[in-house]
């Protein structure tokens, strides 16, 4: 049995002792000796447990840890988002039910309606209802971790297990030497084209929006003096939520963030991306106005109303269904005006795991969510995932599997051409003011089609960094875990023990 003793309890002993100076004797100078002398073990072991615990922590058959020694007890966990319909929630379900095979004990208990990016979650986690699995983002799942909505998984999983991921994905979604989630995936945005309008791929933008001009003026695909029933590229700006924008900004010179984490989305270079992604249809009209949702873009694309569409391998397998071999996908291409490439943000999707004051989650839940997501992540459901939705792998064993068996792929070639071209995923929590703000302000550009580009890159950027301000202004909280409380309490405990030993012998003296 451990006894927590108080800093307080320690000093009034001590004081008791300096009291009583004037009737120490041999015996009860032995007497504190020994008392003394078990308060230093129990603070010796109590600091050891924790080092032991924290740093190298009793490993599962897995690589993961059995918080729960009792793991034949019946428990339910909650999961939050299974991926896009089609081939990730395919195999997001079949990997459930073989789950609940193997794990009989544990109940998966999903909400499959609950996306990406979802504010029902920040709302849950903080009304402590979140769910104890949550599908998100790294970039997202980031500034969760920072609010202390999300587990720091490092005490549950060895370094071989950590390791089996690529660096990249893993450095993802990591912060602060921390790691708060486990990729599923690694992915980002490329060009695809419908082979029907567009016979090859288009190698610089020039010659993109050339074949998109093409596809729109073509007076078979779209008579003179109707409407336009083919277009040539499906994108609506104000439905942009940054993501599928951010990779034209390097592709004029621009960048969201410099060094320091502090925007610069009033850059020259930044103001001729929007410029260049708004005039698509303002100036060019390749695309059409008034779209207000992404299920408009893709309704345009698998109906072969679209040349082109910019989106990533997550809805590859839905595309595939609707258009067949005339699909392909390449790199976003070349910016020949200023010798440039786009550069997609390069990310992960994931899977964490929230704390306990989101979720009121148990430590038999969290060994239950360990290895639901551990199977979620192994390199048989990644490959499965590649084959079904076109994700590509965040493990390296599915990675390289998937490079040696995927010659007959058509559209791996695509994929691995725009992989040459990518930007790693921002993790810090100023991103996190990115994303709102350029649905305001530049969705707001591209719902009105006022050619204010400046103006609202300007305020745009003053509305990033005031949020940031804020923020820094407001007092930090710090959080304390329950293995930080125990490594204060042992050293007090073992400090203030020794202390009172000299004492006491000096006293003796």
């Amino acid at each position: 049995m451990v006894f927590l003793i108080s800093t307080g309890d320690v000093i009034m002993a001590n004081n008791n002792i300096k009291l009583k100076r004037k009737k120490i004797t041999g015996t009860s100078v032995r007497n504190k000796l020994k008392v003394l002398s078990v308060l230093m073990v129990v603070g010796i072991f109590v600091l050891t447990a924790f080092v032991t615990v924290y740093d190298h922590p009793t490993l599962g058959s897995s690589g993961v840890v059995t918080p729960s020694a009792s793991s034949g007890n019946h428990v339910t966990i909650t999961v939050w988002g299974s991926g896009s319909p089609g081939g990730e929630e395919e195999v997001f379900n079949s990997t459930l039910a073989y789950f609940e095979q193997v794990y009989p004990n544990v109940t998966v208990d999903d909400s499959p309606a609950v996306g990406i990016a979802s504010t029902t979650y920040t709302s849950a986690a903080h009304a402590g209802k979140a769910p104890d699995i949550y599908r998100d983002s790294s970039d997202n799942a980031g500034v969760l971790y920072a609010e202390g909505t999300v587990l720091a998984l490092n005490k549950y999983l060895n370094s071989t297990y950590i390791k089996s991921f690529s660096p990249g994905t893993i450095t993802a979604w990591s912060a602060n030497n921390s790691l708060y989630g486990i990729p599923v995936n690694t992915n980002g945005v490329g060009l695809y084209y419908n082979s029907k309008f567009v016979k090859t791929a288009p190698k610089t933008v020039y010659q993109m929006i050339q074949d998109a001009l093409n596809v729109t003026h073509n007076t078979t695909l779209n008579p003179s003096g109707s409407a336009t029933k083919v277009w040539g590229l499906a994108y609506g700006l104000g439905t942009d939520s940054g993501y599928r924008s951010a990779a034209w900004f390097p592709a004029f010179g621009g960048t969201l963030f410099n060094s320091k984490q502090m925007p610069v989305l009033n850059s020259t270079g930044d103001i001729k991306a929007v410029s260049f992604l708004y005039n698509l249809t303002y100036k060019y009209h390749v695309s059409p106005t008034g779209l207000t949702t992404m299920t408009q873009q893709y309704n345009l694309f698998e109906d072969n109303q679209s040349a082109f569409m910019i989106d990533g391998p997550w809805d590859q397998s839905t595309y595939t269904q609707y258009l067949g071999s005339n699909l392909h996908v390449t790199a976003l291409p070349f910016n020949n005006a200023t010798g440039l490439w786009p550069t997609p943000i390069w990310g992960s999707v994931g899977y964490f795991i929230s704390s306990p004051q989101a979720s009121g989650i148990t430590s038999s839940q969290i060994w239950a969510s360990l290895k639901f997501i551990e199977m979620l992540t192994n390199t048989t459901a990644q490959i499965h995932l590649f084959d079904k939705a076109g994700d590509f792998p965040s493990s390296i064993a599915a990675g390289n599997y998937i490079t040696a068996h995927s010659n007959n792929d058509p559209l791996i070639k695509g994929w691995l051409d725009q992989e040459n071209h990518t930007m790693p995923q921002p993790g810090f929590v100023n991103m996190n003011y990115y994303w709102p703000n350029f649905h305001t302000y530049v969705g707001n550009l591209y719902d009105n089609g006022t050619n204010n580009v400046s103006q609202t890159m300007n305020d745009f950027q003053r509305a990033v960094v005031n949020e940031i301000n804020e923020l820094s202004a407001k007092p930090t909280s710090i959080s304390i875990s329950l293995y930080d409380i125990l490594a204060i309490v042992a050293v007090v405990i073992i400090v203030a023990a020794a202390a009172s030993v000299v004492y006491v012998r000096r006293k003796k003296k």
